[in-house]
């Protein structure tokens, strides 16, 4: 019933959210955050993620294609029936869960430096998820018969993966190639965050800006149902400046580490991380150990 009334594509999207939330909350776990954050961040960004996703389509569409949208297929609604959001942008989706995440640091600065996570830890944290819910929401899109490549011809390339057959014809298969770079991605992001060598915080965004930035920019050159701004396909434009983002606060922190005298901050044996690396004295890591430095002192002094 669940899948009859949303979709595959909903049914997909919904549980890729649900999966990440789940991880998130282990990851949060191990590395001593406060998990009640996590369903915070849950209960704010995924509403306004969807709305982002569903305003930057509906705002293109107009804009580009001319089309009249009210307020009830806004929301999915046509004939007085809930149809379901045919039509989410990714890029959308990810400003709406900034916004999101904005919110949730400015109730979350109230609360005990322990139970506190700034809003680049947030996002180092999610963005190493979000990708894995791109991943599988793909698959959504193969089931919608939608965002594929161009037309082919050849018959010899007309075979799945490579090609995916919509209504007798054979494309690209946009949503594959996509979908496998991000489980690649989801792979990488896990180890490094996970792992036992640690980066400053900031770098899992940046690395994931790079890394998605990447893929997208030239998979949308395949696909023949994107959005335009103006000349330039508009997905092709945010990836190249989220690719150079990623990449210039990488190159910030690997200039500004040399230029203080201090080592650089990336991948690091957590066992010898120490102000000597730049940018640890913001991390929570760093904080941790300093409120556990005062607890000990204050046993003692008891004693």
């Amino acid at each position: 019933m669940l899948i009859s009334a949303f979709g595959w594509y909903g049914f997909l999207i919904g549980g890729g959210m649900v999966i990440c939330v789940v991880l998130a909350w282990f990851m949060a776990k191990r590395r001593g955050y406060d998990t009640d954050i996590i369903f915070n961040i849950a209960l704010v960004c995924i509403p306004l993620a969807i709305l982002g996703a569903r305003t930057y389509y509906v705002v293109n569409d107009i804009i580009h294609n001319g089309a009249n949208w009210s307020i009830a297929r806004y929301f999915g609604f046509e004939n007085g029936k809930f149809v379901g959001f045919a039509g989410l942008a990714i890029y959308g989706g990810l400003l709406g869960g900034i916004l999101g995440a904005v919110i949730v640091r400015l109730f979350n600065r109230k609360k005990p430096p322990l139970k506190q996570m700034t809003f680049v830890q947030m996002a180092d944290l999610c963005f190493c998820l979000i990708i894995l819910g791109q991943a599988i929401g793909r698959w959504g899109n193969f089931a919608n018969g939608e965002a594929y490549g161009q037309l082919i011809t050849d018959s010899s390339w007309q075979w799945f993966p490579f090609a995916v057959e919509v209504n007798g014809y054979w494309y690209n298969a946009c949503f594959f190639y996509e979908s496998v770079w991000n489980l690649i991605g989801f792979g990488l992001l896990q180890w490094m965050y996970n792992g036992k060598r640690k980066s400053f915080d900031g770098f899992y965004v940046s690395f994931y800006c790079m890394w998605y930035g990447f893929i997208r920019f030239f998979v949308e050159q395949l696909r023949s149902d994107s959005m335009w701004f103006g000349p330039i396909k508009a997905n092709m434009l945010i990836s190249a400046v989220i690719f150079l983002v990623g990449l210039s606060v990488i190159i910030y922190h690997i200039v500004a580490a040399k230029r203080s005298g201090k080592k650089i901050f990336i991948m690091v044996d957590e066992a010898k991380l120490s102000s000597d690396y730049y940018g640890y004295e913001k991390t929570f890591f760093c904080l941790k150990k300093q409120l556990e430095a005062k607890e000990e002192v204050i046993e003692e002094a008891a004693q």
